[in-house]
């Protein structure tokens, strides 16, 4: 449990993020809202204050749909102002920490960048959203071992060309006895947090999916979430993490992940400036390019690991894709 210092929110984010709460957390009771994400995810790249208001004024242009549940998060907003923010995470996120995927993590990855900021009414919405749409994918928790991620991805992996056919039906991927048998044995101890964390960009790494993405952003909010719970929550959060990045690689076709020798290659590339690349995502208006751009600058600055950058750097079109990459280095070594 942290005790980390946060700094002052802006006035025209904490007033945006105040009126977001006018929208639905999702279209269609399906699609997430990226809004008060991408907000958040701005400022933090330093976008200025007219970028921020520019971005809530196209949603709200948009045809954002209205929420339908404003008497209940009035509620829940009056217990985190009551309680606190830590508190009040720590009491309901118990019930939540099992589904961490849920949406393809956007309330947690939502409830992340409110706790980023400190925003009590962002916090109560996205507690609210997670449950209300929490979702538990079918797959037992493994027997835990000495297994790591990048072991399961390799079982995964090794079966035969188009075992794993792209697909966005998790479930269906969950229920598979070959998915339950690559995660026997896997490791569930005090440093699953950073397996699922280094997995995460390995795995986009390879892929370089939709899908994938979101295990990046989704790893970096399973650490900020984790901050603020108790140890035995915490760690719950962390195992429940392993079969749910497992099953969205599987989703992705189970692409072999790179080698060590291909991952330092990708490391020594000449790449953009951190400024460079926020300076990009700040002109983009695809809020999973500016949250993806902001969450691997911030990992680079935790880890000090350039692959963040380098992840950063493709997915706001400043270097190709690793591949793309390591094909290009190959043929230049001809």
């Amino acid at each position: 449990m942290s005790t980390r210092i946060i700094p002052p929110i802006s006035p025209t984010l904490g007033r945006l993020l105040d009126d977001e709460l006018a929208f639905s957390p999702s279209f269609r009771r399906y699609y997430s809202n990226h809004l008060a994400m991408a907000l958040v995810a701005l400022d933090q790249l330093g976008a200025p204050a007219e970028v921020l208001q520019s971005v809530f004024d196209a949603h709200e242009r948009g045809g954002a749909e209205r929420r339908d549940d404003a008497d209940l998060l009035d509620e829940r907003r009056r217990e985190v102002a009551r309680d606190g923010i830590a508190a009040t995470v720590r009491a309901r996120a118990a019930a939540l920490v099992d589904a961490p995927g849920t949406a393809l993590f956007h309330p947690m990855i939502r409830l992340g960048y409110a706790l980023d900021v400190g925003h009590e009414g962002q916090v109560a919405a996205a507690l609210l959203d997670w449950e209300n749409r929490h979702e538990v994918l079918p797959v037992p928790m493994p027997v835990p071992g000495s297994r790591r991620l990048a072991d399961v991805a390799a079982d995964l992996a090794g079966h035969p060309s188009g075992a794993w056919p792209h697909t966005f039906d998790l479930h269906g991927i969950a229920r598979r006895p070959e998915l339950r048998a690559a995660l026997d044995g896997v490791a569930m101890d005090e440093y699953t947090l950073d397996d699922v964390s280094s997995f995460a960009l390995a795995a986009h790494l390879a892929a370089d999916d939709f899908i994938t993405l979101h295990l990046v952003t989704g790893a970096r909010a399973a650490r900020a979430v984790s901050e603020v719970l108790d140890d035995d929550t915490a760690r719950r959060l962390a195992a429940h993490m392993v079969p749910v990045l497992a099953i969205a690689y599987a989703a992705v076709g189970a692409p072999p992940l790179l080698d060590a020798a291909e991952l330092d290659a990708l490391r020594g590339r000449e790449l953009p400036s951190r400024d460079e690349i926020a300076a990009r995502a700040i002109t983009d208006r695809d809020p999973h390019v500016i949250k993806l751009a902001n969450v691997a600058l911030v990992e680079e600055e935790r880890t000090a690991d350039p692959l963040y950058r380098f992840v950063g750097a493709h997915d706001v079109g400043l270097a190709p894709s690793a591949r793309t990459a390591l094909e290009q280095r190959s043929t230049a070594a001809m």
